[in-house]
C-alpha cells in the first residue's frame, strides 16, 4: 500500500514541475478552404501587440500523400508529409531548405490510451500521450512534461489550447499537436 502511496506523490511531482509560460490556438479551417487548414495563435500576444499569428499552415493539394508545410513568418520551417502504405499512420518531417528528413511521427494504437512518438534527429525523442474521451495530450520528453494539449469542445471547427513550457521550441510542438489532429482525423 505504501509503495502505491510513494507512486501517487511521485506521480504528482513531475506534474507538478509542469508550469507553462505560453499558450497557443490552433483552430482547423473550413475544409472548402484549400483542403485542411490551420490557424495558430498565441494567446494573450494581441494585447502587447507583438505578432500574434507568426506561425501557419500552408496546405499543398497537388501532392502524393498529404503534405503539409509550417511557415515561421511566411518562411517555410518545416515540412510535414504523410507517408503512405504503412498500417499505422507515419509522418515524415523533412527541412525544407535541404529536404533532409528532421524526424518521424508515429502512432501507436491501444485500447486504453492514444499514444504517439516523435524520433528527431535535430529535436530528440518526444512521447504524447492522451486520453481519448477527453482529448487531452501529455508532451514529455526524456520523461519529462513540457506540453500540454486540450482540445476545446463545443467548437464548430476542431479547436486546441497547447500550453508550452518557456525552454521548449513551440515550433515542433504545434507541429506534433497539428499531427495528432490530422492521424485522427483519417
Amino acid at each position: 500500500m505504501s509503495k502505491l502511496i510513494l507512486l501517487f506523490l511521485f506521480i504528482g511531482t513531475i506534474s507538478a514541475n509542469f508550469k507553462p509560460e505560453r499558450e497557443y490556438e490552433i483552430k482547423q479551417g473550413s475544409l472548402l478552404n484549400n483542403g485542411r487548414s490551420y490557424t495558430i495563435s498565441e494567446v494573450g500576444k494581441s494585447a502587447t501587440g507583438d505578432n500574434v499569428n507568426r506561425f501557419s499552415i500552408q496546405n499543398e493539394l497537388l501532392s502524393l500523400g498529404k503534405k503539409l508545410i509550417f511557415l515561421d513568418n511566411g518562411q517555410p520551417l518545416f515540412e510535414f508529409k504523410h507517408k503512405l502504405g504503412h498500417l499505422y499512420q507515419k509522418w515524415n518531417i523533412y527541412d525544407p531548405r535541404s529536404g533532409d528528413t528532421i524526424g518521424t511521427l508515429r502512432h501507436r494504437p491501444s485500447l486504453i490510451h492514444d499514444s504517439y512518438k516523435l524520433k528527431s534527429t535535430k529535436y530528440g525523442t518526444y512521447r504524447i500521450t492522451g486520453n481519448i474521451g477527453s482529448r487531452t495530450f501529455s508532451i514529455k520528453k526524456n520523461g519529462r512534461k513540457v506540453a500540454e494539449i486540450h482540445k476545446k469542445h463545443f467548437h464548430v471547427h476542431d479547436t486546441y489550447s497547447v500550453k508550452i513550457e518557456a525552454n521548449q521550441d513551440p515550433a515542433i510542438i504545434l507541429l506534433i499537436t497539428i499531427g495528432i489532429d490530422e492521424i485522427r482525423q483519417h
